[in-house]
């Protein structure tokens, strides 16, 4: 008997019809609101070699229980608060009918490059009344989402409904560059058997103490695998490394097959650690005070694929090296990220509150060209702590998953200015919120508005900052000449003048020439200090 009132497990001929989505033959797949497993068993059953490495959450614990007793790997219990930095190629899922939306919009913003299969009341889509299912049609626009409406999908399940059904397919593909690990060439060689005198680890904020502490978890952890498999014929009929089901309960005698089992632990034990010690990385302060959240999630997803790579002092600071290295091409790509989402015209909105963040002007070639205004409109779509009710033990809260937003939008304005402390949105919400206060909040880059209605009002607080702002931007995207500013203003082609004066007018133009658009200076000096 099913108890849970969100529950409704997916019957057999839509498992087929959501597994026959996949097209790339994902290694790492989640589930999220994995109920009792059908869709992993169909997986596990019916593909046992080529979909071995599945994840599940689940919030209900009878039903987590059911996952682990057979084996499921389950990582979370609440999907929408997920944080794990585990990337995967592929979320399939039915998560509850009611919350369908905010689910695949979380799925949406985990994944980097993969694939996305989802089951949805249709109403969710064809029926958008919220913010949040209005920002869901326009992504799945974006996107360009095969959607395929099934009616009385639900009319023979094991628990019976007469909703129809839109079955959700995404691929979101992207070019995973390898500018983050040019040069990292050490690979991980074989681990002595021997251990060296057991000492303690102080602390991991440094490179030298971080390598040393994934040395001594390598060696420690390698040892007690040989250990076990040495003496493998005395315990193992008593003591089982079981996994997944992966041992079982069979003994084995076999020296050639117990080598092989023992490889195979070992390999995947030394993977584990090097991708956890390489997820240690990024809380450098000279990496986190650097990477955006796509340079972030570029970074899981190539770990996620070269597990080879050493944990070495060498390949640590070649890794860092390449941040530096190409920081200014990372600057104008966050840059032009933001800017997109600051400027873009979002579908779903009603009132054209959104089209009030830009300004147009005769741009470089083309007559498309637009820049941010002072005032800048943006909607949070799960920025509070309860979904929907903007409202937290009576106050308003900031909920971690619009955190990355945010820190971004604060590391890029702090590209301009260089400083090596800041006031962020986040923190500046966060003391406001405990006040109980939600308009005119200051952060160092922005006075702050929040409104029940799902927007968010920043409005500049230096102006120098946004001009600069939408130089790099409009740079970025060819809407300005790549040597802007360079030149006074009277040595300009009529053409580049013209574009001055519709972008920032002359004057403004002549007292900024040959000024620098980013603070490098104090960005490295603040940064290479800390």
């Amino acid at each position: 008997m099913i108890n849970n009132s969100t529950y409704y497990p997916t019957p057999k001929h839509l498992i087929i019809k959501m597994v026959c989505k996949l097209k790339n033959k994902p290694q790492t797949i989640l589930e999220p609101s994995a109920g009792k497993g059908d869709i992993i068993d169909h997986l596990t059953d019916g593909y046992r070699y080529q979909y071995r490495n599945i994840h599940a959450i689940e919030k209900d614990e009878t039903l987590q229980a059911t996952l682990r007793g057979k084996g499921v790997k389950v990582i979370d219990s609440d999907f929408l608060t997920f944080a794990g930095p585990d990337k995967y190629d592929a979320i399939i899922a039915n998560p509850p009918f009611d919350e369908g939306d905010k689910h695949l919009l979380k799925a949406i913003d985990i994944m980097y490059c993969g694939e996305i299969v989802f089951l949805l009341n249709a109403e969710t889509i064809r029926n958008p009344y919220t913010n949040t299912r209005k920002v869901l049609v326009h992504k799945l626009s974006e996107l360009n989402a095969e959607i395929e409406y099934i009616p009385d999908a639900f009319l023979t399940a094991e628990r019976r409904t007469k909703v129809e059904i839109a079955l959700v397919y995404i691929n979101i593909e992207r070019q995973v560059e390898d500018d983050l690990f040019k040069g990292v060439t050490d690979t991980a060689s074989d681990t002595s058997e021997t251990i060296e005198p057991d000492h303690e680890i102080q602390t991991k904020n440094n490179i030298k103490n971080m390598v040393d502490d994934y040395n001594r978890v390598v060696k420690v952890g390698t040892e007690t695998l040989l250990g076990y498999y040495r003496n493998y014929n005395h315990i193992g009929e008593f003591i089982q490394l079981k996994e997944n089901g992966d041992e079982g309960n069979l003994y084995y005698h076999d020296s050639a097959t117990l080598t092989q089992l023992m490889q195979d632990k070992l390999n995947g034990f030394l993977r584990d650690v090097r991708k956890h010690y390489w997820s240690e990385v990024l809380e450098l302060k000279p990496v986190t005070d650097r990477l955006t959240s796509h340079k972030r999630d570029l970074f899981y997803h190539q770990v996620e694929k070269q597990t080879y790579m050493d944990f070495t002092e060498y390949n640590i600071r070649s890794f860092i090296l390449n941040i530096i290295d190409g920081y200014e091409q990372t600057l104008t790509d966050a840059v032009v990220a933001l800017f997109d989402e600051m400027s873009k015209k979002y579908a779903w909105d009603d009132n054209n509150e959104f089209e009030k963040n830009i300004h147009y002007f005769n741009g470089w070639k083309t007559n498309k060209a637009f820049f941010v205004n002072e005032k800048v409109v943006i909607p949070y779509y799960h920025f509070w702590d309860v979904w929907g009710s903007g409202v937290s033990n009576g106050k308003w809260k900031v909920n971690y998953q619009d955190t990355s937003r945010l820190h971004d939008i604060d590391l890029v304005m702090n590209y301009f200015d260089g400083r090596a402390y800041y006031t962020s949105i986040i923190d500046a919400l966060g003391s406001a919120f405990e006040r109980e206060q939600t308009r005119k909040v200051l952060s160092t880059f922005f006075e702050i508005s929040v409104f029940k209605k799902g927007t968010l009002h920043l409005t500049f607080r230096d102006e120098n900052i946004r001009r600069r702002f939408n130089i790099a931007a409009c740079k970025g995207k060819g809407w300005l000449p790549q040597d802007y500013g360079a030149k006074p203003f009277t040595q300009l082609p009529y053409d580049e003048q013209a574009v001055v004066e519709s972008f920032e007018g002359k004057k403004s133009y002549s007292q900024n020439v040959g000024k620098s658009i980013f603070n490098l200076t104090d960005l490295h000096r603040n940064l290479l200090a800390a």
